[in-house]
């Protein structure tokens, strides 16, 4: 059982992936902006995995991302984005990132792609 981390300002989304992640034995905490995961990481401890949306108000997910990884954090980040250009994947790459999911995302590849990520796939 893993520590994951959901990022997603869609309320909804958010709901529906914690779900499937807690049914697949993992412990799910949820922020509703980048903001709000950064606080939880700085009030909680980093978890075992972040899973976030890119396209948010504020700090996008890959900002979130950049300022993870420039504090030394090594956690595995997963994004989910409704992009599929080659500039997008090619910024999301030299972040270091897990893995990312395309939009709409389905149980079986989130649960996939968090395990994957997680090194118990």
């Amino acid at each position: 059982m893993a520590n994951i981390l959901l990022i997603d300002d869609a309320n909804t989304i958010r709901k529906v992936c914690a779900h499937i992640l807690t049914q697949a034995g993992h412990m799910v905490r949820t922020a509703a902006s980048a903001e709000e995961g950064i606080r939880d990481i700085v009030d909680s401890g980093a978890p075992d995995l972040i899973i976030t949306d890119i396209d948010m108000p504020g700090m996008d997910g890959l900002e979130l991302c950049n300022r993870i990884r420039k504090t030394g954090a090594t956690v595995p980040i997963v994004v989910i984005t409704s992009y599929s250009d080659k500039e997008m994947i090619q910024r999301a790459k030299t972040l270091g990132l897990a893995g990312w999911l395309l939009k709409p995302v389905t149980p079986e590849a989130l649960i996939q792609k968090a395990n994957s990520a997680l090194g118990t796939a």
